[in-house]
């Protein structure tokens, strides 16, 4: 059996992309609505992956959340 990769993520909250992201710059300003992060599928602030510099290797084995 073939192991399915979790596809990337259009949205992620700022706990996840401060965890996975590539960067976080602090003069950046990110747009935030409510939505599902992608990474923890917890329901809170989203923004786009690209606002932390997009996601590192291994955000997708990240367990989701209740």
């Amino acid at each position: 059996m073939g192991t399915s990769k979790k596809p990337y993520t259009e949205w992620v909250c700022c706990e996840c992309g401060t965890k996975y992201g590539r960067r976080v710059d602090v003069d950046h300003i990110s747009t935030y609505h409510v939505g599902t992060c992608g990474v923890c599928g917890s329901e809170r602030a989203v923004t786009e992956p690209r606002d932390f510099g997009h996601l590192r290797d291994g955000w997708e084995h990240e367990p989701q959340r209740d």
